[in-house]
């Protein structure tokens, strides 16, 4: 800067009058301008990333090729974390004003897509002002009800249930069923099996079995990540009471038609397989009832008659498009 400063002054007549040093001033004034400048192109956009393991490595490969470096001590970055929850991803990150954000995606490219808007500066500002969501948004946003169920596909489930008969008896036993997406309805079919495990203390004689088919329609409706289900189904079945101490296969058997009514709330463990809680009401009809064995019971014996209603709840678990 001496020689710079000495340079200049040889330069000029010694006795001429004027700005003699205004190109130092210059010069000065342009190297402290341009400094921070230079300093910041130096720097690219860069991303502090944490989270999930295996979704850091994707979404981290995915900036690098956008450009998008990794954090150093020499330059800031913008902090994300992604993780998933059931199906979606979630990418959080500090919005503009300095508050918590969070996007709810489908893939990692889409997330990526997200961090890197938040990362880059040469991002239009409408851009940024659509995709960086204010805390209350994006409350909303995850308070909101999920994609509603595949639109296709086949869902399997099997639970353990407990029935009380409208006559003081108490059933166990088991469910198993399919369920097909047709649009927004699925077409499930069920079959039910179980046994008297409690009676009233008139019918303490006696052991019953019973078993159903039932086919009817659900609607999935989203809660959240969950699924409230309710459905109608119709069918027949068939209950076998016997005296316990006579044969097994002497006895009376009751057959009739089935109507139900029920509620599945199916709670996602993963992308694929949910926890199901079932409340259900049935009425039931005999319009047939016979005697089964190689002989009749006897005459006089009066069996207990069928149970006009039945309430069930069951827990078991969903397999398929959930």
């Amino acid at each position: 800067m001496v020689w710079l400063v000495g340079s200049a002054n040889s330069a000029k007549d010694c006795g001429a009058t004027g700005n003699s040093a205004r190109p130092v001033y210059r010069l000065v004034v342009l190297l402290f301008v341009t400094a921070p400048l230079a300093r910041a192109q130096a720097c690219p956009p860069a991303v502090a990333l944490t989270g999930d393991e295996a979704l850091v490595s994707a979404i981290r490969d995915l900036l690098d090729a956008r450009g998008i470096a990794a954090p150093t001590t020499q330059c800031p970055a913008v902090r994300a974390r992604v993780e998933r929850r059931g199906a979606q991803l979630v990418v959080g990150g500090d919005g503009p004003d300095g508050a918590p954000i969070e996007r709810s995606v489908g893939e990692p490219a889409t997330a990526a897509s997200v961090i890197e808007s938040w990362a880059r500066s040469d991002v239009a500002a409408p851009l940024l002002a659509i995709r960086a969501v204010p805390v209350i948004a994006a409350d909303a946003e995850l308070a909101a009800p999920a994609p509603p169920p595949a639109a296709r596909g086949i869902q399997l489930f099997a639970a353990v249930e407990t029935t009380i008969g409208s006559d003081g008896t108490r059933w166990e036993g088991m469910q198993l069923g399919a369920c097909i997406m047709l649009g927004p309805i699925c077409v499930a079919t069920r079959l039910r099996g179980g046994k008297v495990v409690s009676q009233p203390e008139r019918w303490a004689a006696f052991a019953r079995h019973g078993a159903e088919v039932y086919l009817g329609i659900d609607v999935p409706i989203a809660l959240g990540h969950a699924r409230l289900t309710p459905g109608f189904a119709a069918g027949y079945g068939g209950m076998f009471t016997r005296r316990k101490t006579d044969d097994r296969d002497v006895g009376v058997e009751i057959h009739g038609p089935r109507a139900e009514i029920h509620a599945v709330l199916s709670i996602p463990l993963t992308a694929r397989v949910a926890l199901d809680v079932t409340a259900a009401g049935a009425m039931t009809q005999a319009t047939e009832v016979e005697n089964r064995g190689p002989e009749a019971p006897d005459p006089a014996v009066v069996f207990p008659d069928e149970p006009r209603g039945l309430l069930r709840f069951a827990v078991g678990l969903r397999y398929g498009a959930l």
